[in-house]
């Protein structure tokens, strides 16, 4: 499935057009964080087992944006706040986890292949710690960080997959720049991403999150940016839920095609999960009552079924 955009020239969505972009994203992150859930705990191949942490991830990051959403079941509050704002940071997380959990959750060609991808992104993660801990003046464990950077990058080095990659590309891993050897161009052709369209709304998205010019250039007295409920501010946020619904169901898809088993789960609004409203948290077993005992024949019979099944068993009937 395609993730793009539906292009109008001046587009504007009304109250019944936004809860319906709503219940369609209500209904991705419930199916999302279902699955999410009946995945945990399962012995798989690296690439996959860490592509379902970042699916973790954006199940959290969707779950978050869902409760910062104007007329959201999810949460209770006094008002909504209609600004855009509140929901860009959490769609352009999604965004931007959508691309590396597809990039890893990919099946590498070869082991090489495999080790490759992992190890390039370990290196990232110990060259951003290396850098986190120095600009927070803690030493400490700088030595040991920077051992584990010279393990890795001679991991690279004797790849035999990563000796075929380009030079640069080789060069920016071994700084430990990137995450993933893959070029964004590259991660939208695979995905079926729009390349226009994705610039357009990350970049969108982005300036509403830095407060950048292009985010406060408009507000209007009592509209636009004010946290009042207005056509731009409801627009903005029914596209986001839209392309996010579709990205999260692209995202459980994908992880269902690894555990079918877990296609029970997504229910749509319906599906079960612990932590959330109400409606979705599994139910509860009716407890037995202190008071209330086994009588002498209720254990009798409970004793000779176990009884019986354990003969079957040692039987072999």
């Amino acid at each position: 499935m395609s993730l793009t955009v539906t292009e109008t020239k001046k587009p504007t969505v009304d109250r019944d057009a936004y809860t319906i972009a709503l219940q369609k994203f209500d209904a991705a992150i419930c199916e999302a964080t279902a699955v999410s859930q009946a995945t945990a705990n399962r012995f798989v191949s690296s690439n996959v087992g860490y592509a379902s942490r970042v699916f973790t991830r954006m199940c959290g990051t969707g779950i978050a944006m869902i409760r910062a959403t104007p007329l959201s079941r999810w949460i209770r509050s006094d008002f909504d706040d209609w600004q855009f704002a509140a929901v860009a940071g959490h769609a352009r997380g999604l965004l931007d986890g959508y691309l590396l959990f597809s990039y890893l959750i990919e099946t590498p060609e070869s082991e090489a292949e495999l080790k490759t991808r992992i190890n390039v992104m370990h290196l990232n993660d110990c060259t951003r710690r290396i850098d986190l801990h120095k600009n927070l003046g803690i030493t400490d464990n700088i030595v040991e960080f920077e051992q584990q950077r010279t393990e890795l990058q001679g991991r690279l080095k004797n790849n035999e997959f990563f000796a075929t990659l380009p030079t640069d590309v080789q060069k920016q891993c071994l700084k430990g720049r990137f995450p993933i050897i893959d070029n964004r161009d590259m991660m939208l052709a695979k995905v079926g991403f729009d390349k226009g369209q994705f610039n357009a709304l990350y970049d969108l998205w982005s300036q509403h999150i830095h407060i950048l010019p292009l985010s406060f250039y408009r507000i209007e007295p009592n509209g636009r940016g004010t946290g009042l409920e207005n056509n731009t501010d409801r627009t903005y946020i029914a596209q986001a839920l839209d392309v996010c619904a579709a990205i999260l169901a692209e995202a459980t898809d994908l992880m269902v095609a690894h555990f079918p088993d877990a296609k029970a789960a997504c229910k749509g609004t319906n599906s079960t999960f612990s932590p959330g409203p109400a409606s979705n948290l599994p139910k509860k077993s009716t407890p037995t009552k202190k008071n209330e005992r086994a009588t002498p024949a209720e254990i009798c019979r409970l004793a000779e079924s176990k009884l019986t099944a354990a003969i079957k068993k040692t039987m072999g009937k």
